[in-house]
């Protein structure tokens, strides 16, 4: 819970340290120490165990990176994110053994989006923010651009992304039943309200990625439901037509704030045509960046050194060092051996939460892989908005509870074929026919 809010519960005196730190470093050492005396044993699944290799070949790589790293104390930093994250999705998948763990952290995860989105709402109607905001451009001006509990508002885009699939989702799953209708209305109404926060963050690739992941989930839901599900998916659509024709008629104020939203949203993604440009900041970044890598024979230039390599590039009119995309960050910093096992475990991860979400049967486990699914499915451009992810614990938590959903699914297949194997080898008992 406290690694989503960062340096928000922190004492004014001491910004560094904050409650995710502390309690992180105590759970750490307690759980070291029952390992150490056997009272705690680890065991993950062989299905999800190349992904743990990945990680550790992954930390391993960045501690070694250290040796021709140029700026140490980044590095060392750079270190503790990666550490920190790669231990959040360790501890996501242990501590969850059976279905059931799973439905206390997902009540959580939509409490505290619901709790984030609330604070974007407050910002937009106030024009205030909270003390974790970053510099805030319109000196002199209010900015009603929502950041949430983050720094800028990319971070609080890409979280949006990631995480409002966790709403609609279970808003699907619980329209089903009608004692939960409202319940779905609800959760359908709070996705709205975000899909209005991301819009009014102004992040461009998060809108891509948004929509990609309602793509994602609409084709799952046809593949899943096949002729039924496309009628649903006709008649919801036939639906929302009709709604807007009343809404048009009866409320003009609604009217004009959604065709408000549908125009702002229009010129983000219109303006994406000039991001590709020869001349534009994130051109000019990776050409930089990828001199950098040549430059290092494609081993990287080291673990959280590339902003380092990007101040010998710096001008007058061109000061940005934050590489600004994810995959580049991973490929200048850890080089293309890293990046490519990066990308295989993305892609198996894909593979692995589709399966799940195809198969599983109803419950929260479904649910879960099902939303990570989606979310994934935006993920590869989400990625493209921030500074830097590396930082970002919401990225490892979202990847913690994907594959802590595979590992679970695997663990119920394995115990369910283990028991029917049982049965199989079992002596049938003889019946002694009457004398």
């Amino acid at each position: 819970m406290t690694a989503f809010f960062g340096p928000l519960l922190a004492l004014d005196a001491y910004p560094g340290i904050f409650a995710f730190k502390i309690l992180f470093c105590l759970h750490l050492a307690l759980f070291c120490f029952f390992l150490a005396f056997q009272k705690i044993t680890l065991e993950i699944n062989r299905e999800i165990w190349p992904n743990f290799v990945f990680f550790l070949v992954w930390l391993a790589w960045a501690v070694f990176s250290l040796l021709w790293a140029g700026n140490i104390p980044d590095g060392l930093r750079n270190l503790w994110y990666l550490f920190s994250g790669l231990s959040l999705i360790g501890f996501t998948v242990f501590y969850m053994r059976k279905e059931e763990d799973l439905k206390a952290p997902l009540f959580i995860l939509v409490a505290i989006l619901l709790i984030i989105m609330g604070v974007g709402i407050w910002e937009y109607k106030t024009g205030l923010h909270l003390k974790t905001a970053g510099l805030i451009p319109d000196a002199g001006a209010i900015s009603k651009t929502p950041r949430g509990v983050f720094k800028n508002q990319n971070d609080m885009a890409t979280y949006l992304a990631l995480y409002l699939p966790f709403l609609f989702i279970s808003a699907k799953y619980l329209s089903v039943r009608l004692k939960t209708l409202l319940p779905a209305l609800g959760l359908l109404a709070c996705a709205g309200t975000g899909i209005f926060l991301l819009i009014n963050t102004g992040s461009r690739g998060n809108l891509v990625a948004l929509a990609l992941s309602l793509v994602a989930a609409v084709i799952i839901y046809l593949i899943q439901g096949k002729w039924k599900a496309f009628r649903n998916v006709l008649a919801m659509v036939t639906a929302l037509v009709v709604l807007y024709l009343v809404l048009a008629n009866t409320h003009p104020a609604l009217h004009y704030q959604l065709k408000r939203q549908f125009r702002i949203a229009r010129h983000h993604l219109v303006s994406l045509e000039h991001v590709a440009g020869e001349n534009s900041a994130r051109m000019i970044l990776s050409r930089n960046a990828l001199q950098e890598l040549h430059k290092h024979s494609l081993l990287g230039v080291g673990a959280g050194n590339a902003e380092e390599h990007m101040k010998a590039y710096r001008t007058e009119t061109f000061q940005i060092l934050a590489l600004h995309n994810w995959w580049l960050e991973i490929l200048v910093n850890y080089g293309i051996f890293i990046f490519v096992l990066y990308v295989v475990f993305t892609g198996r991860l894909l593979v692995q939460l589709y399966l799940v979400a195809v198969r599983a049967g109803p419950g929260v486990l479904k649910v879960v892989a099902e939303s990570a699914l989606v979310g994934l499915a935006g993920f590869p451009v989400a990625t493209v908005s921030s500074s830097s992810l590396a930082y970002s614990r919401v990225m490892w938590i979202f990847f913690g509870f994907a594959l802590c959903a595979i590992n679970l699914y695997c663990s119920s297949n394995a115990v369910q074929a283990t028991e029917e194997g049982e049965k199989l080898e079992s002596p049938v008992p003889v019946q002694s026919l009457p004398e």
